[in-house]
């Protein structure tokens, strides 16, 4: 039986969830397998996921089925997870019954329907042709051949697939000939060149599909374009049908509503809290710039003038500080030894580490990458620099008297 095609039942009646077949086992890439003659699991394929449920035995043994493969020759083979495969070790050809998973199939045939009618409507509407799809078991997505796609289309797509929805038309499957099918007005030309399967959506969208769908629009329920994002120089877009696209708004109406509370504003009025938030903030943050300009050219000033030059040697220049970030210590060694005389030591406390800038002025011959990179080994910190000015972080037990020391050593 493994060499023969399986009858594919989901063809027969996509609502159907249990049936009655001949099992034999099989071998699916090296793995063991349970062929059917006939079978309602449809496999992967076609960009959608296959379904999962459970066969059981004449004998009472029970395999659960967690995918689903169809070879070349057509045969479905059914997987059990890589527990229960020692069971299949003697198996022998018997009678089976088999039951999918009802909600997983429901959810597959709403979002595979769901895609054939936004994939007509993207074609109609903004010209963009779908060059692949693919159903995932979270999100589902398309993938056309435009580089954009502006969102006026897309709301117009929206609308028109939805529309369609509520009209509830009839979803059926066709097996044309080939002369019949040389005059029908497909989406896209067939994959296959014998056996195909056309899903017609009713004066919406014509299409060759081997996968599962709903029998008649309604049963979608409701479809949405919830992203966009540019992929290999094309578009892809992200989209949830049925129960995927009510979990989705739902999801998006809590958080907006939290969003919407913390600003103590209605939810269509978030966006405009926010941008006022971002003015306040950017004020601030140009005040507080202003502010630490003006504190790091006090600071220099005080050290500077606490500090004069000395003929003998190059005038280091210690300050320790709490609370001070990487940035404005670069910024107030950069004051610092705006004086050519001066080398630069500014630290600071940062959480459990103590950040350090080492810079020299322009006069002052000292290699300060060469102490950092001999620092670093000694108190087992990290960073480095070149000759005018390096930087890092030692550990949070580092006393910063021993780094001074040392410091001042190199400097004689």
């Amino acid at each position: 039986m493994g060499d023969v095609a399986t009858k594919k039942l989901y063809w027969d009646d996509s609502f159907a969830t249990s049936f009655e077949a001949e099992a034999s086992r099989g071998q699916w890439q090296g793995r063991p397998s349970i062929v059917l003659d006939r079978t309602l699991f449809y496999p992967e394929g076609g960009g959608q996921n296959p379904d999962a449920g459970k066969l059981v035995l004449e004998n009472d043994a029970a395999f659960p089925i967690v995918d689903v493969q169809i070879d070349d020759a057509g045969t479905i083979h059914h997987l059990t997870d890589p527990a229960h495969e020692p069971n299949l070790a003697d198996f022998a050809v018997q009678r089976a019954r088999g039951e999918i998973d009802a909600e997983r199939r429901r959810d597959h045939m709403a979002q595979h329907s769901g895609q054939h009618m936004l994939s007509r409507a993207l074609l109609d509407i903004a010209k963009a042709a779908t060059v692949s799809s693919r159903l995932g078991a979270t999100s589902c997505t398309i993938d056309v051949d435009v580089a954009g796609v502006k969102d006026a289309d897309l709301h117009r797509v929206e609308d028109l697939v939805n529309a369609a929805i509520r009209a509830d038309v009839e979803v059926r499957q066709l097996f044309p000939t080939e002369a019949e099918l040389a005059t029908l007005p497909l989406r896209r030309a067939p994959k296959v060149a014998s056996g195909i399967r056309l899903i017609d959506i009713d004066g919406f969208d014509l299409t060759p599909c081997g996968g599962t769908h709903v029998t008649r629009t309604g049963q979608i329920g409701a479809a949405r374009i919830v992203g966009t994002e540019r992929y290999k120089g094309k578009i892809r877009l992200a989209f949830h049908a049925a129960q995927r696209a009510l979990t989705d708004v739902r999801a998006k109406e809590v958080a907006l509503s939290a969003l919407a509370r913390e600003l103590t504003c209605g939810p269509t009025d978030v966006g405009a809290a926010v941008a006022k938030l971002r003015a306040e903030l950017k004020a601030k943050s140009e005040t507080l710039t202003a502010t630490r300009a003006e504190l790091v050219t006090f600071l220099a000033e005080q050290a500077l003038a606490a500090h004069p030059p000395t003929p003998a040697a190059p005038t280091l220049i210690v300050l320790v500080r709490e609370g001070d970030d990487v940035s404005m210590l670069r910024t107030l060694s950069g004051k610092l030894t705006a004086r050519p005389d001066v080398v630069a030591f500014c630290a600071a406390v940062d959480g459990g580490d103590r950040l350090v800038v080492l810079q020299r002025g322009q006069g002052a011959a000292f290699d300060c990458g060469a102490w950092f990179k001999e620092a670093t080994k000694v108190h087992g910190g990290r960073g480095g620099g070149n000759k005018e000015r390096a930087e890092g972080r030692f550990p949070g037990e580092t006393d910063f008297a021993a780094l001074e020391k040392s410091l001042r050593a190199a400097l004689r």
